[in-house]
């Protein structure tokens, strides 16, 4: 399969062709740029298909329209506890790795504000309230580790440092002797095939957005709100990469390059290895990333009634203005045990990058249908457009600005999204839900995969004005990446991990009405 046929995630390869920002990644911008919808166990039950709803304290963070269907203030607490499993295949070796986490994932009040009318007028005529919410949600967990190892029988990190030439790969390869030129003064792999391979990527931080909305009602058939948000996002990020291999021994050095500086003892590089005979080593490349800022947005939404029963509802996300900071370092090191018994070592530690950059994220369109069942019970149906290729960023060099801003456009194109849910009263006081939600993939080029689905489901218990929600869902998502990419039209073909992704969640909300 062709190499755009594969995630390729900076953590490996980070843009080493800039001087000055080589922790920013498309990948890493794209993170922040799919924030979950916050929302309550009970909306998160319903597959978070909310958009033509109201009622609910998720209308603070999703369609603000929804807030002027409450009738009396409300105030509420949601916990999340989460665990993200992926499981890797690579070369025939499964790993697998699990990290748990529990957080608030909301606290959101609504107070509802009336509207004066005249002694005898019709209550359900004109404007009838004027809703006002307040609330934090987390819009996104960054808690996870994923690895892999396996014996990789096509190529090493030396051949793909040996294609960087002129770059810090290429540079740290010739530095520890991973890499030589041959006799036409290009850059060649020195390490075997058949190394043991083994790769960690461990993420932490959270994404948040605290918003103050507005909501009303007009004669129960026009609801209208807006609101504004102020995004945090605090994303850290470990990876670390393990080569354990051989390097070639005299004779295919010899062949490739009769003057190299491993063949000539007269050379100082002759004492990196004894060349007479394969010797072998331990590489490691390590990479330590935190990115955090504050951004801010807004929303606008409406939701009609043509009938009781049947509700539409539309609203706009305008993109997020998030103003960023970077901080990075990395450290390649590798040990050599040479053939006489004795080893030497050689590393090259880089010390802390901070950078600061300006990041606008896509702009996102929703429509929603709902219909209530007279009984108790409803039917709810969104769908989303995400414009990814909208994606932008901007700092103080204007040739990183449009190295990016071209990647982006490259590789990045417009998503659909959708979600649907039910909810059926079984009892008076007792409700039970279910729904389904699909992402879409980001990316322009069709071969890649990068969807996932939510299934969810759960229990709603109200007992006089106090709610009790109870929710699991379950998050998947299937994906090819490759640690290190090679020239595939040269016969060079990358390595693939096959991961999985899952993530469980069991959420439950807390509630009183006032």
């Amino acid at each position: 399969m062709a190499k755009s046929a594969y995630i390729t995630l900076s953590l490996f390869l980070v843009s080493f062709s800039l001087t000055e920002v080589n922790a920013q990644s498309l990948d890493e911008f794209l993170r922040v740029a799919q924030p979950e919808q916050g929302a309550s166990a009970r909306f998160k039950a319903l597959g978070n298909a909310q958009t033509a709803l109201g009622g609910d304290l998720s209308s603070v963070s999703g369609n603000p329209a929804g807030l002027g269907f409450f009738g009396q203030s409300d105030i509420g607490l949601s916990f999340d506890f989460s665990s993200d499993l992926n499981k890797a295949l690579y070369f025939g070796t499964n790993s697998k790795n699990n990290v748990d986490k529990f957080a608030i994932n909301q606290a959101a009040a609504v107070f509802h504000i009336p509207m004066r009318r005249a002694r005898g007028s019709n209550l359900s005529s004109g404007w009838l309230n004027f809703n006002i919410g307040i609330g934090y949600h987390r819009t996104g967990n960054f808690n996870s580790t994923m690895g892999f190892t396996g014996i990789n029988d096509e190529s090493s990190y030396g051949h793909f440092m040996a294609l960087e030439d002129g770059n810090l790969p290429g540079d740290i390869g010739w530095q520890f002797g991973m890499v030589d030129e041959n006799a036409d003064g290009d850059l060649i792999p020195m390490t075997t095939l058949n190394n043991v391979q083994t790769a960690y990527y461990r993420e932490g931080g959270s994404q948040s957005e605290t918003n103050l909305s507005f909501g009303t009602n007009y004669a129960n058939k026009f609801y209208i709100g807006a609101s504004v948000g102020f995004a945090r996002i605090n994303y850290r990020m470990n990876r670390l990469f393990m080569e354990a291999g051989g390097i070639q021994n005299y004779g295919y050095i010899y062949a490739q390059n009769p003057n190299s500086r491993f063949v000539n003892s007269a050379n100082a590089d002759y004492d990196i290895y004894n060349p007479l005979l394969e010797s072998e080593y331990d590489f490691e490349d390590e990479y330590w990333s935190n990115t955090s800022g504050n951004g801010i947005n807004a929303k606008l939404g409406v939701i009609f009634k043509p009938v009781p029963q049947f509700q539409i509802g539309v609203s706009a996300t305008t993109p997020t203005w998030y103003s960023l900071t970077n901080d990075y370092e990395d450290y390649f090191g590798i040990t050599n045990y040479l053939t006489d018994g004795t080893d030497n070592s050689d590393d090259s530690p880089s010390e802390p990058i901070y950078y600061d950059y300006n990041l606008r994220t896509p702009y996102k369109l929703s429509a929603g249908l709902a219909y209530i069942f007279e009984g108790g019970g409803l039917l709810s149906a969104d769908i989303d457009y995400v414009d990814y290729a909208n994606l932008s960023m901007s700092s103080s060099n204007a040739e990183d600005d449009r190295f990016f801003n071209d990647g982006i456009a490259d590789t990045y194109a417009g998503a659909i999204n959708f979600r649907v849910g039910g909810e059926y009263m079984i009892a008076p006081q007792l409700m039970v839900r279910a729904g389904y939600g699909y992402t879409g993939s980001p990316y322009k080029d069709e071969s890649i995969d990068y969807s996932g689905q939510t299934v969810s489901g759960g229990l709603g218990y109200r007992i006089n004005n106090i709610y009790v929600d109870l929710t699991y869902q379950n998050f998947q998502r299937n994906y090819n990446m490759i640690p290190y990419l090679l020239d595939d039209a040269a016969g060079q073909y990358s390595p693939v991990v096959e991961v999985k992704n899952q993530r469980h969640n069991v959420l439950l909300s807390v509630g009183l009405k006032f």
